[in-house]
């Protein structure tokens, strides 16, 4: 992994001056880079790496067919280290103003909604499949493959209702767009089904210790504790509410594997709902991504992986073959992003690895499937399918 890493962060770019005889149309070919922005270090690491990961594949794969249309793609990796704003917008003006990437690739609300003015003025496409923040919805140039806290956050609500009889129900929440985002939206959704929020409880990113808003919570009576917050998180605060006595059920929109460890038993019969990717799917894009991800990397790769080779696989690779098949250069400044909104009022549907197709939006937003799990042992089973926005099961 430190080699790969190392390979796509320390590259030497290479400029070809190409002297095009008039009335001839430019030679077809030559190097795309395409940036991203992760979390790199800090808390969050774990999603810097299995999205790196997952966008490495797909430019392996790429790259090693030919490119597209002779283009050939290169990675350039900057850090937000786990959510910090000011560090996303320095790596992005250095992808813009020094790599003069035509893409990127970020993660985490607050550093996408940082650099989405950035990517506004550059006409730069910015392709989001980690943030959640609801913020992150009707934002110029910024297009999210994965579903948001808006569109996952009522549905887990609602089985807290219809299938644990909540009536009442306390937040824990990262104090960031992104959390702020899932606590609106828990209370909206409580507001038109019935049910009450009892408490709302923020916390920094990162935090290991939430032992003064549990005891809030606690004190409050929840049937039910809704959780707001992602990655290593989600298991600290999981063991710290049973380790405090809070019995209840608790719900949330995130779980990885690094949570589940960090929780242990704690974890038992934690329920979340989230895009429903399925590694053991028979699709073709998915059997293509998940036996090169196991080859090159080891494991069963998870939806963040999933996400970050399909920006690169399903929805940059049509985007740059439209541009060609055109006459056009996709690095030319503002090529991607017109591509995608001409290919958006088309009404184009981008191949999927969660199977079938995947329905970009205008507003950035995106139709994925989506189920409800909960925690067996130490995996996510599958209790529940959203068809429809109705939960089947």
């Amino acid at each position: 992994m430190t080699r790969f890493l190392a390979a796509i962060s320390l590259v030497v770019v290479l400029a070809f001056l190409v002297v095009v005889p008039s009335g001839q149309a430019p030679a077809a070919g030559g190097t795309l880079k395409v940036g991203m922005i992760l979390a790199m270090t800090g808390p969050g690491a774990f999603y810097g790496q299995v999205m790196s990961r997952g966008a490495g594949l797909a430019v392996e794969q790429i790259n090693k067919a030919g490119g597209v249309d002779g283009w050939k793609l290169e990675l350039l990796v900057e850090d937000h280290k786990s959510g910090d704003a000011d560090a996303a917008v320095t790596g992005g003006r250095k992808l813009l103003d020094v790599d003069k990437v035509p893409v990127i690739l970020t993660s985490y609300s607050a550093p996408t909604l940082a650099i989405q003015p950035l990517a506004v003025e550059k006409k730069i496409l910015l392709l989001n499949g980690g943030g959640v923040g609801s913020a992150l919805v009707g934002k110029p140039a910024l297009y999210n493959t994965r579903m948001l806290s808006s569109q996952t956050a009522p549905f887990i609500v609602q089985w807290a209702v219809q299938k644990m009889n909540a009536k009442r129900i306390a937040t824990l929440f990262w104090n960031d767009a992104a959390g702020q985002g899932v606590n609106a939206a828990v209370k909206a959704t409580c507001a038109r089904l019935g049910c009450q929020v009892v408490a709302e409880e923020p916390h920094d990113i990162g935090a290991k210790t939430y032992s003064a808003q549990l005891a809030r919570i606690k004190a409050r009576r929840p049937d039910v504790l809704a959780l707001g917050n992602f990655g290593d998180d989600v298991g600290y605060a999981v063991n710290q509410a049973r380790a405090l006595g809070i019995t209840g059920p608790i719900v949330g929109i995130e779980w990885t594997p690094n949570a589940q460890k960090i929780g242990g038993d704690a974890m038992q019969g934690y329920t979340i709902a989230v895009d429903r990717f399925d590694p053991a799917g028979g699709d073709q894009n998915t059997k293509r991504f998940v036996e090169g991800y196991q080859a090159r990397h080891g494991g069963v790769p998870e939806f963040y992986a999933a996400n970050y080779y399909e920006h690169v696989q399903h929805v940059l690779r049509p985007l740059i073959q439209r541009i060609v098949k055109r006459g056009g250069t996709p690095t030319e400044p503002g090529a991607l992003l017109a591509e995608m909104q001409a290919a958006l009022k088309e009404g184009v549907a981008f191949e999927s690895v969660y199977g079938g197709n995947m329905q970009l939006h205008a507003d950035g937003t995106v139709s994925k499937p989506m189920g409800v799990y909960i925690v067996k042992g130490t995996e996510l089973s599958l209790v529940g399918r959203i068809v429809g926005g109705k939960i089947e099961g």
